[in-house]
């Protein structure tokens, strides 16, 4: 499949000057067609042009199947100081969050049900932060080696966890858009976290255990506390792994396959009408009191998972009845 890439300019009273931007179509787009969006946040020191790096990836996966068709933008905040941080003059997360999606969805056809967030080291803390305000407007987000600090205060953070650019994150956090706490990622999961969890927003996280900047420090840190608030997410710590590198090329081929997951879910096509039948078999068998022979077990399809819960009805009833934690989606671990 053959890809497009556009580039272009805007303007948003949000910000000062003029706002580069590049959208990725693809083969055979004409405008016409209202496709889902993926808004991609590109890191510190990057650009809109982190689309361009993107395209053979992105190509290869039209080309598989594993993405389906889809818009992916992606807008050029300043290379260091916009963090995607909203300040006086310059609000660059109302900017991506609102401004952004509005021109896409009325130049280029984005459908504004179906857009998804996406961003590596400081734009994955910027997509978890937008996504996490409001998660009902988002199909998906997902996040690679994002920069989050772990600490619930600046100064309580580690220098192995401030080089480089994350010092000045730290310090922008504190001094802009109502503190520290409120440009938290955590913060604001913990906030919505009720919210998130009974929209279901689909949630991918993934890095290093290598990371130059020890980005997997708080990546493991809201991957624990998704646990504990029992919100469902995809998690992928990988071995040896550092900030750039192969992984980088892995992760985002990673991340853009758990979006187009949630693209197929969106639009019902993440089953076949033989799963969705043998689905609702199973389930009326269940219903029926699990009276006569059960039907056919595919144990490697989508239907195996209701079959199962069908089979085990009975045990999951008992030991919700003795245990409340059986509801939950992830355990009570216990604390050492």
């Amino acid at each position: 499949m053959n890809s497009r890439l556009i580039r272009n300019v805007f303007r948003d009273p949000l910000v000062d000057g003029e706002i580069p931007y590049v959208v990725l179509t693809p083969d055979g787009w004409t405008g016409d067609e209202t496709l889902p969006l993926i808004v991609v946040l590109h890191g510190a020191n990057s650009s809109s042009e982190f689309l361009a790096m993107m395209q053979p990836i992105v190509e290869g996966m039209w080309n598989d199947g594993s993405l389906p068709p889809c818009l992916i933008a992606g807008a050029s905040t300043p290379t260091t100081g916009g963090f995607y941080i909203d300040r006086p003059g310059n609000a660059w997360e109302s900017l991506i969050a609102t401004a952004f999606p509005r021109l896409l969805e009325k130049e280029y056809g984005a459908d504004p049900a179906r857009i998804s967030l996406m961003g590596a080291s400081m734009g994955g803390y910027g997509a978890l932060k937008i996504a996490f305000a409001e998660p009902a407007r988002w199909l998906a987000v997902a996040a690679v080696a994002p920069a989050l600090l772990p600490a619930s205060a600046p100064e309580d953070l580690r220098p192995r966890n401030t080089l480089d650019v994350l010092a000045q994150l730290g310090s922008e956090m504190a001094g802009e858009g109502g503190g520290f706490a409120a440009n938290s990622v955590l913060h604001r999961l913990r906030n919505n976290a009720d919210a998130i969890r009974a929209g279901g927003l689909p949630i991918f996280l993934r890095c290093g255990d290598h990371d130059t900047f020890a980005m997997h420090d708080g990546t493991e840190q809201l991957h624990r506390t998704l646990w504990d608030l029992d919100i469902g997410h995809e998690y992928h710590l990988v071995y040896d792994a550092d900030h750039l590198g192969p992984e980088a090329v892995a992760a985002q081929r990673a991340a853009l396959a758990f979006i187009g997951a949630a693209q197929r879910r969106a639009a019902g096509e993440d089953r076949t009408a033989a799963d969705r039948e043998l689905e609702a078999a199973w389930r009326d068998w269940a219903a029926g009191g699990r009276q006569g022979a059960p039907p056919k077990l595919d144990a490697f399809g989508v239907s195996a998972s209701v079959a199962l819960r069908a089979m085990l009805e009975p045990e999951l009833a008992e030991a919700a009845r003795r245990d409340e934690t059986t509801l939950r989606r992830y355990g009570v671990l216990p604390q050492e």
